[in-house]
């Protein structure tokens, strides 16, 4: 995708009274300040349709336009409503596409890809995500229509009351029918990737305490489907998980890989090749969220939703077999 676009945002109460470098570097954290100045003082940002300065404060509803050519990675945009009514919907989310704009991807992510094909359908109203998943990761998505739902809804996720199940493709063949982790994760200061997290023990400087309970659904040669219980709700938590017992996800290139192997990935994504590397096991990590149970945000009666497994993931599964 590499298409000229005028991306904007309102200005709310929360960022009134910042400076125009401050609100970008908080909103849109794939620059650095230095860059973000630059862009400013280059006249692609404007406030209210009129070129700024880097230190403008900003006033409520004033508009910050950022005009720019898109060069954003390919993604799986097949996503699908499962469920649907006034004040919140149900969505499965592909394994190759962003939860929200990040980095590189800005168009190209569930919450944009979504927004438009409900105004196509007629509805502009709230599409708000009530929580995110992985880029590579597939499965159920909540989305709040309603500013009630979606406070209700994120509070659930928050207060740790929402029940997660995610069906994962484990590396090596797990001895035990169940067991659980409940190590802290912490970054990882031994890594030279700065997103890389580790298992550290309770109360570690930077540690949140994370627990996560498996159950082994069947066992292949060399790889095991797991049904995986996150009693929190850490990132990359499952990943850490498993790849702390020593068998990370199938696909996953961060855990359970070394710094050079993901950095190599990296390279070959920021050059356009995006061809699976001959270390690559899967062309992503083989993780799906495949139930979710809550209350529902009018009613408070508990609401369950299941999603199947998706072909890529089945297609490692029968060959596995």
């Amino acid at each position: 995708m590499s298409e000229k676009t005028t991306l904007s945002s309102r200005i709310t109460s929360n960022s009134e009274g910042l400076r125009l470098v401050d609100f970008l570097c908080a909103r849109f954290k794939y620059h650095t300040r230095d860059r973000w100045i630059d862009v400013i003082r280059e006249g692609a940002i404007t406030v209210n349709g009129a070129a700024s300065s880097p230190d403008y404060v900003l006033k409520k509803n004033d508009t910050v336009s950022y005009t720019v050519i898109l060069r954003e990675p390919p993604v799986d945009p097949d996503i699908q409503i499962m469920h649907e009514e006034e004040t919140f919907l149900v969505a499965y989310k592909t394994g190759n596409l962003p939860s929200h704009a990040d980095g590189n991807f800005i168009k190209n992510t569930f919450i944009y890809i979504l927004k438009e094909r409900m105004k196509e359908a007629g509805y502009n109203g709230p599409v708000k995500l009530v929580h995110r998943l992985d880029r590579e990761t597939s499965g159920l998505m909540v989305v709040g229509k309603t500013a009630a739902a979606h406070r209700a809804l994120v509070r659930q996720f928050e207060q740790g009351s929402v029940r997660k199940e995610y069906l994962a493709v484990a590396r090596g063949v797990i001895a035990e029918d169940a067991f659980e982790v409940s190590g802290a994760i912490a970054p990882d200061p031994e890594s030279a990737i700065s997103i890389r997290k580790r298992v550290v023990p309770a109360g570690a400087p930077g540690s949140r305490p994370a627990l996560t309970r498996f159950r082994v659904a069947e066992r292949f040669s060399g790889a095991t489907l797991v049904r995986c219980l996150p009693a929190t709700g850490r990132t990359n938590q499952i990943r850490v998980h498993l790849a702390h017992v020593g068998h990370p996800l199938a696909g996953d290139k961060l855990y359970g890989r070394s710094d050079e192997q993901f950095l190599e990935f990296v390279r070959n994504a920021r050059a356009g090749n995006y061809e699976p590397l001959p270390w690559m096991d899967a062309n992503r990590h083989l993780l799906h969220a495949s139930k979710l149970s809550f209350d529902h945000p009018v009613t408070g009666l508990r609401a369950i939703f299941e999603c199947p497994v998706p072909d890529d993931m089945w297609v490692y599964i029968e060959c596995a077999r």
